[in-house]
């Protein structure tokens, strides 16, 4: 069975690369790409640089949507949540790559989620999914150690800190029954005084043209434990995109809201 992938913002740099990467996955086929009212026009075969994929961009997804067919939706919050309300609407299962979003967005794509399969993903790497699972072992085994969380992307990003850096914050922080809203630190300047026990802290740098890098940090008594992960190309978020597509294509899917942790078979998402 070939998946049919529509992919929204298929213009941006992201988007590119994911039509590059779904054209060349075995068992996934590009169907369509969507572009915002007044785009320049571009053939999808332009805009992934792959030769012979037809068809050019659409600025509707009702006219492309579809029962077995997958959105891979990369567009800015208001477009991400109108897209992933009308998929719903008419049975496609989404990925969600959109950064940034709110609690009030997140609750609204889970209840999404109890009608098609949809994944919320901050970042697609599969190498940042297995971090993130790291660092929901190492915050239970290691309870008493300080949690620091830096994540550095390049000059043109918008939002601080980065969604993964939240994702990564908030799986440390469920793994010891605490709320990373209530307890995340985003900057210290002047007389803050002693670190508090219960704070996790979440630092942004933004320089160059850094795709994307996250390191967690637990201080203990006498050590400290690094966990790092480095993005040298988009091409990784695309790889990723890709797999995750493949899973919420499957014919046995059912309804309910993923992780990229499930797309990998980690479980405990």
């Amino acid at each position: 069975m070939t998946i049919d992938v529509v992919v929204s913002g298929a213009a941006g740099r992201l988007g590119r690369r994911i039509l590059a990467a779904v054209a060349g996955t075995p068992g996934l086929t590009v169907a369509a790409g969507l572009e915002r009212e007044g785009a320049p026009s571009a053939t999808l075969a332009e805009l992934a640089g792959v030769a012979g994929l037809a068809g050019a961009t659409s600025t509707s997804l009702e006219a492309v949507a579809g029962r077995g067919r997958v959105l891979i939706e990369t567009g800015p919050r208001p477009v991400a949540l109108a897209h992933a309300r009308a998929a719903a609407a008419a049975g496609m299962p989404v990925l969600v790559c959109t950064t940034g979003l709110d609690p009030a967005e997140r609750a609204e794509l889970a209840a999404l989620g109890q009608r098609v399969p949809l994944v919320v993903a901050a970042n697609l790497s599969l190498g940042v999914a297995v971090l993130t699972d790291l660092v929901r072992r190492a915050s239970a085994a290691l309870p008493g150690y300080a949690l620091e969380i830096v994540e550095i992307h390049h000059d043109k990003k918008r939002d601080a800190p980065s969604g993964t850096a939240w994702a990564l914050g908030r799986a440390a922080a469920e793994a010891r029954g605490r709320d990373v809203e209530r307890d995340a630190i985003l900057a210290r300047a002047g007389d803050v005084g002693p670190r508090s026990e219960g704070e996790i802290g979440l630092m942004a740098l933004r320089g160059g043209d850094v795709v994307g890098e996250h390191t967690v940090y637990l201080f203990g008594p006498a050590e400290r434990l690094e966990l790092t992960h480095r993005a040298s190309s988009r091409d990784v978020f695309a790889h990723g995109a890709a797999r995750a597509a493949l899973y919420l294509g499957a014919a046995e899917r059912t309804p309910g809201l993923y992780t990229m942790a499930d797309v990998l078979g980690l479980g405990g998402s």
